[in-house]
């Protein structure tokens, strides 16, 4: 699952969110939510359609991804291509992460962030931050290339 927690505790999470905004973890956002869970990594509109447990009309599946990313439930990771993909708010999974994008295919990957890694960009952040009195509130890093499947 996820290093946030359970998929019960998602699930309430997530019904939290929603409610703030005067919304309900329907059995459709819950059933969208359990498919990208599932998956573990990014998926596109395409990717949830072709799952054989995907149970959601694409009109649907469009709409109800609007609103779980407008209420912080799920995160849009820019895709190479036509498609941007989906994943659990780094929020509720306690999982901060970055991603390698295939320029061929478009697929998307995570990139779990090592403490080395994370401690250089954080320097470097804020080093130009200082230089330019810019407040940094956040980072992400994308690395683009070929996947083992494109090579």
């Amino acid at each position: 699952m996820t290093s946030g927690g359970s998929a019960e505790a998602i699930h309430a999470a997530a019904e939290r969110r929603l409610a703030k905004f005067g919304q309900r973890l329907t059995r459709q956002r819950r059933e969208i939510l359990d498919l990208v869970l599932a998956a573990g990594r990014p998926m596109s509109v395409p990717d949830l359609l072709s799952l054989d447990d995907a149970d959601v009309s694409q009109s649907s599946l469009y709409r109800n991804l609007v609103v779980l990313e407008d209420v912080s439930v799920l995160q849009r990771v820019a895709g190479w291509g036509n498609h941007d993909r989906f994943e659990l708010s780094e929020s509720l999974s306690g999982h901060h992460h970055h991603h390698l994008k295939c320029t061929s295919c478009g697929s998307v990957s995570d990139i779990p962030a090592n403490h080395g890694f994370e401690r250089a960009v954080d320097i470097e952040a804020t080093s130009i931050a200082e230089e330019l009195g810019f407040e940094i509130t956040g980072h992400s890093v994308d690395l683009y290339g070929l996947c083992p499947s494109c090579r």
